[in-house]
């Protein structure tokens, strides 16, 4: 009897310690955790199968994931199966499971999980066209047919596709270069239709000053396309460094540019890379005046020589232009003397712009506090002298402060030089002695820009267009464009004399170096916003045009606008 208890317990007992350990393998083959989380809680992984793919790579997941956590399905990396096209993924190979497209979620259960790829037989799916948009060559061809949510991988220019005058940068969704820009080897997710990228081609650049209400300042970076159209650059803008920059200077051979920071006394300093992206000089900002006790001189107007290495900046708040020397790298430098007054004798001058006349020989500050414009030579050494007389009167109201942007026009018969009055919305119109460099009242000595306010102008490289940017708090904000006699000098509004801004005001207006394409900021304080107008011009007439595709998106309050050339 004792030896038959001992042995059906011995038995039992043998039995029970097997079964704890059969118990642990299966939970241990079953669960299929990969490893043990922090407090002993299980995780899980996610493998990706290519399920038969004849090419291209399933993508690889190392996260690992415990119960309960929420796991993003990855795209398809350019998996391809000859003959089929790739329709997501799915919890079984036959496809009778939980089906998944990139993006997706789902949430972790007790068990690793396998994502097997979903074929679909046939010539059905969508394609991927790269299609030159002007340019001569091959362009990539993509043999491979898509499914909705399928992650494609961009191809680069591989065959030697050109367009003379233009630098390829890459492809875009929309043939104006208004949609989203992909450089070689990008990824994008298809949708349910075919997709055409179309060759992005640079011939120049464009840069904007963006104030931010004053809380800072960056410069949006664009490329120029054959069409005119501004496209933003990879890295969209790139910071000045300082508070509320409001006008910018590039140099005459495109290579540096040049940023005043209002209320941070700076001027910033950027060398102009092969692809027209702006990189901060060694030292980003030259500061320009002593700031104990908080000075604020307001830097602004910023006029680069046109033939040597030099450059000017009026303080509008220190009733001085600051004066330097362009060194081979780009930095400024200040000159002897570094400053030079405006407007001798008057306290309440404040320098706002300053344009130099083709030749390099003379200089002309817009003094808005005074109404008046100084008038210089340019020495060999790059100063500036002061004429005899040294200011000349705009016309505007006195004691308004209408002086604001001084341009000069070189035309067949000579060169003449404009000013905008800011309150009077006017246009002051002079002609320069070329041999004194003195500035003589046209007849009519202002001519009307219409609207309220009035705040830049624009000449266009033949000397033949004017076009003047006016100030509005509503959405019909306008620019003006005028006629110059090639006689007289003497502006006329075209017919019609003014054409939409394409949004809420304009601030500064530039045309390009070919005369083609204009573009208008918007971002003037109290009428800001973050578009840049686009226009053609007519080569005969000079009337603009919004171009299709009317404005691009800048950074907070574009300002100041200027091109390069590539």
């Amino acid at each position: 009897m004792g030896k038959q208890s001992n042995y059906s317990l011995g038995r039992f007992t043998a039995t029970f310690v097997i079964l704890i350990f059969g118990t642990v393998f299966l939970l241990a083959g079953c669960g299929g955790n990969s490893g043990v989380g922090p407090g002993g809680s299980s995780s899980y992984t996610v493998t990706y199968n290519g399920n038969g793919n004849t090419s291209g790579s399933v993508p690889s997941n190392p996260t690992t994931y415990k119960q309960g956590e929420t796991v993003t399905v990855l795209g398809s990396t350019g998996l391809v199966k000859t003959g089929y096209y790739f329709n997501g993924w799915n919890t079984l190979a036959n496809g009778s499971g939980t089906t998944y497209t990139a993006g997706e979620t789902f949430t972790m259960g007790t068990a690793n999980v396998t994502l097997y790829a979903t074929w679909t037989a046939g010539a059905s799916g969508y394609s991927i066209v790269y299609n030159s948009n002007g340019g001569t060559g091959s362009v990539p061809v993509d043999s491979n047919r898509y499914g909705a949510g399928q992650t494609v991988t961009v191809l680069g220019n591989s065959g030697g596709l050109t367009f003379a005058g233009y630098s390829f940068v890459g492809w875009q969704t929309k043939d104006d270069g208004s949609g989203t820009t992909y450089a070689q080897g990008k990824t994008f997710t298809t949708g349910a239709a075919n997709d055409t990228l179309y060759a992005l081609w640079a011939g120049g650049y464009a840069y904007t000053a963006n104030h931010q209400g004053g809380y800072g300042g960056s410069i949006s970076q664009y490329t120029i396309g054959p069409n005119g159209a501004l496209t933003p650059m990879f890295t969209p803008s790139v910071s000045t460094g300082g508070n509320d920059p409001r006008y910018i200077a590039v140099d005459p051979l495109g290579k540096y540019i040049y940023v005043s920071n209002i209320t941070s006394n700076t001027v910033s300093q950027f060398t102009i890379g092969p692809d027209g992206s702006l990189t901060a000089m060694s030292t980003p900002t030259v500061l320009m005046g002593d700031v104990t006790g908080g000075k604020l001189y307001y830097p602004s107007g910023i006029a680069v020589h046109p033939t040597s290495g030099y450059a000017y900046v009026t303080l509008q708040q220190k009733g001085i232009v600051n004066q330097y020397s362009i060194a081979a790298d780009g930095k400024l430098s200040a000159l002897t003397p570094p400053t030079v007054s405006s407007d001798t004798g008057n306290a309440s001058n404040a320098p706002v712009s300053i344009a130099i006349d083709p030749s390099g020989k003379w200089a002309y500050v817009a003094d808005g506090g005074s109404n008046a414009i100084s008038q210089y030579a340019i020495g060999a050494d790059g100063t500036l002298s002061p004429l005899t007389p040294f200011v000349v009167a705009t016309g505007g109201k006195t004691g308004s402060g209408t002086a604001f942007d001084v341009k000069i026009a070189s035309t067949s018969s000579g060169g003449y030089v404009y000013v905008v009055n800011y309150f009077d919305a006017t246009v002051s119109q002079y002609s320069v002695n070329p041999t004194t460099g003195m500035l003589s009242q046209l007849t009519p000595f202002t001519v009307p820009a219409g609207g309220t306010y009035a705040l830049s102008i624009a000449i266009h490289p033949t000397g033949k267009f004017a076009y003047v940017t006016i100030l509005a708090a509503t959405a019909d904000a306008v620019v003006a464009q005028f006629t110059i006699d090639q006689g007289t000098g003497e502006l006329t509004a075209m017919a019609p004399p003014t054409v939409s801004a394409g949004g809420a005001g304009t601030a500064v207006i530039t045309v390009e170096a070919s005369g083609k394409y204009a573009y208008a900021t918007s971002g003037e304080s109290g009428w800001g916003s973050t578009s840049v107008a686009q226009y053609t011009i007519d080569q005969t007439t000079g009337a603009l045009t919004l171009m299709n595709n009317a404005s691009v998106l800048s950074g907070d309050g574009p300002s100041g606008i200027v091109t390069v050339g590539k």
